[in-house]
């Protein structure tokens, strides 16, 4: 009797043991699925591709599926602003979902000084591939020299300068000698590899024709928020530096000084673009506005105002 008592304590504490473990396993694949917005990560500017994502079904309120009601307002707002022969390319993109909105956003436009982005991400995937670090020092040269924007060129060649350095130079004040400096370090094939990553025609081939659409280029931010071409450490590192550029009068004139936008602009003699991505705490979303055959002033008003809209629209969901 004694010895059948003992079996049966046995059999129960073997039970209780594995109900146990089964809670336990059931615990942490909960913790491992629950929304990645719950997790604690010292991340701010990006979201690893690894992440879940919402369905675009879903129905909750609180998420963007269309952008059905702002399209009046954004059409509206360019029309009124149109002159002969002026185009306004236009992509909007919700994060979370997916929902976009576009006017001309096939359209080719001249990237000028937006293609500084991909070639800050050429170095800092050399940095990935630890063939360099940001504390390396580059040498100005003579054919780097350029004084159309920024200020370096008056260094002269022979300057040193960290990699760092000449990316910080480069991004937050439009710096073409920063830019040379810099292209000079990759290969063509390296640069190229950016817009195989993302899928859109390399516009420093001829035969691109050296234009991007609004749509097109959007893919190279959305490569940084998502991280993956780059770490999500350098992803990180590049996107909050391009959130203090020396020129915050055009997309984020239109949003509240509190909110981070994450962004890069281009000027051309005919028109302005700026692209990038704003962090609006419920629905981030990434824009690109791209001008061509129109005043600079008057480029600059039209980005203001469909920033604004597009911000007040999405903020007020």
């Amino acid at each position: 009797m004694r010895k059948k008592t003992i079996l049966t304590l046995i059999l129960i504490l073997s039970i209780s043991l594995n109900a146990y473990l089964l809670h336990l396993t059931f615990i942490k694949k909960s913790t491992e699925n629950q929304n990645p917005a719950q997790n604690s990560s010292p991340l701010r500017f990006v979201k690893p591709i690894n992440n879940n994502f919402i369905d675009s079904n879903i129905s909750e309120s609180s998420h963007i599926l269309h952008y059905a009601d702002l399209k009046p307002s954004i059409e509206s707002i360019i029309d009124s602003n149109a002159t002969v022969g002026s185009i306004t390319g236009f992509f909007l993109q919700d994060i979370s979902t997916g929902a976009w909105l576009g006017n001309n956003e096939k359209e080719g436009f001249a990237p000028a000084s937006l293609l500084k982005i991909p070639i800050a991400m050429t170095i800092l995937k050399r940095v990935d591939r630890d063939e360099i670090k940001l504390t390396d020092t580059i040498e100005l040269t003579e054919e780097d020299l350029d004084n159309d924007a920024g200020n370096l060129y008056k260094k002269g060649a022979g300057t040193k300068l960290t990699f760092w350095e000449a990316i910080k130079i480069m991004i937050l004040t439009s710096d073409n000698t920063a830019k040379n400096a810099l292209k000079r370090q990759v290969s063509d094939a390296e640069i190229n590899a950016i817009f195989t990553h993302i899928g859109i025609p390399n516009p420093y081939l001829i035969q691109n024709s050296a234009l991007v659409t609004p749509r097109g280029y959007i893919r190279i931010f959305k490569s940084l928020y998502f991280a993956t071409f780059i770490s999500p450490e350098l992803s990180e590192k590049l996107l909050d530096l391009a959130t203090d550029t020396q020129t915050e009068n055009l997309i984020s004139a239109g949003i509240p000084p509190e909110i981070q936008v994450s962004h890069k602009y281009g000027e051309r003699p005919d028109g302005l673009a700026d692209c990038g991505i704003v962090y609006e705490p419920k629905n981030p979303y990434m824009l690109c506005i791209m001008t061509q055959n129109i005043e600079i002033s008057e480029a600059k008003n039209l980005i203001n105002s469909l920033s604004k809209t597009v911000f007040d629209y999405i903020h007020n969901k």
